[in-house]
């Protein structure tokens, strides 16, 4: 992942989910195109919009029926977004040890075993804020503080202080679709459990909260 050339983070002290916002513009960073096909031609952009009965098309989703969810819901006729990429995997040993540095719970401190990354990238449907850098600036500063602030609301006044289970960092990059130029946001989740199960629960949790910060 290049180093962002703006980066900010805001980080609730007993928030149930950290979030932090990049944004990743340099002249090296990587470039969204919409349509997109790999290099074997046999993976390729599914539109949503168009055809929501093809989700069975994307493995991921296929496979992750919480980033099923997600996705049908950010493709859905009333969303002002559109998805272009996911994936999903399990963190090896290495990332979960720094997922969970980042979530203040260091391996001599945490039963943390086990743990989920993934990432989706969207961008607007709407022509005059998909090509505004001004309003994704101030977006991705907007979902970060949503994040942090509904999932500190929904942690009771019996579970104030347990650390953070999962991690939101999105990424603001250039996006190409369908030949317009403008900006895209990668949302990576992280998600710690002290087994596969428990980070699979964390992680669903996760991405129902990114849907409610991106479509209220």
């Amino acid at each position: 992942m290049p180093v962002p050339l703006v980066a900010g983070t805001h980080a609730a002290m007993h928030a149930a989910m950290h979030a932090t916002w990049a944004i990743s513009l340099g002249a090296d960073s990587p470039v969204l195109t919409v349509p997109w096909q790999d290099a074997t031609g046999r993976v390729e952009y599914v539109d949503l919009r168009a055809r929501p009965d093809r989700i069975e098309d994307i493995p991921e989703a296929r496979e992750n029926p919480p980033l099923a969810k997600v996705l049908e819901r950010l493709n859905a006729p009333g969303s002002p977004w559109a998805t272009a990429k996911c994936d999903r995997w399990p963190l090896d040993d290495e990332d979960l040890e720094a997922a969970s540095f980042d979530l203040a719970l260091a391996r001599s401190r945490s039963s943390a075993q086990a743990g989920i990354g993934s990432y989706i990238d969207f961008y607007h449907r709407d022509a005059a804020e998909f090509t505004s850098l001004e309003h994704h600036r101030a977006l991705v500063q907007r979902l970060t503080r949503s994040a942090e602030g509904l999932a500190g609301d929904s942690v009771s006044s019996v579970q104030r202080g347990v650390q953070p289970a999962a991690m939101l960092e999105l990424t603001l990059r250039r996006c190409i679709a369908e030949g317009s130029e403008g900006y895209a946001i990668t949302a990576f989740l992280y998600a710690i459990g002290e087994d596969e199960a428990r980070a699979q629960t964390n992680w669903a949790a996760a991405l129902a909260t990114l849907t409610h910060i991106l479509l209220g």
